[in-house]
């Protein structure tokens, strides 16, 4: 499985791996090995190593507590405590290793539990931080997705252009063409046929 990296920090991207929550939810760590693929495609590890399943449910926990972190953060509300807490705690533990082995190629050693302590700080690091200001959630009508904006105007609204934002520019212009056709408004340009 190919993961989707669009949040604009690895914390979100990880919140993400529950995707479509409010309609119809895919757990994309659904086994212990999709959750060793995703530290790898992340960059977090080379070789994250045997996955337990209850290392995977712990995963799923910090999961859930970032996502609902970051909610608070997009609202402007406070965190719960029992999530700030559990961040914390799993940020505790050793992280992930990085060594440089030759210019611009480095090694990253740890297994699951190094990869979730690393996590756990990135997000402590987000939600510590001023850019907490820049948590989103995407405007797409079914996402589900926190991203940064750091747009310069601060106003990004989809979690990644070519998916999300795509799907609402096609909807717009079939809304637009439909009201056209409905109202015997004749096309206007080559594209509009």
């Amino acid at each position: 499985m190919d993961f989707l990296f669009v949040s604009d920090h690895l914390a979100l991207d990880f919140a993400a791996t529950l995707s479509w929550r409010t309609t119809c939810p895919i757990d994309l760590l659904a086994e212990p090995a999709d959750l060793a693929a995703w530290a790898v495609q992340a960059g977090l590890t080379d070789r994250p190593g045997r996955v337990s399943r209850s290392a995977l449910d712990r995963a799923r926990l910090l999961r859930e507590a970032v996502y609902r972190t970051a909610v608070a953060a997009e609202r402007g509300a406070d965190a719960a405590v029992t999530d700030v807490r559990l961040i914390r705690e799993c940020a505790g533990g050793p992280q992930v290793t990085v060594a440089l082995r030759a210019l611009g190629e480095v090694e990253r050693h740890g297994g699951v539990n190094e990869v979730l302590a690393t996590l756990a700080t990135r997000a402590g690091e987000l939600f510590g931080g001023d850019d907490r200001h820049l948590v989103r959630l995407c405007a797409g009508a079914e996402c589900t997705r926190l991203f940064l904006d750091r747009s310069r105007a601060g106003s990004r609204r989809w979690c990644d252009k070519l998916s999300c934002g795509s799907r609402a520019n096609a909807t717009a212009y079939r809304r637009r063409k439909a009201t056209m056709l409905s109202s015997g408004a004749a096309p206007t340009g080559p594209y509009d046929t």
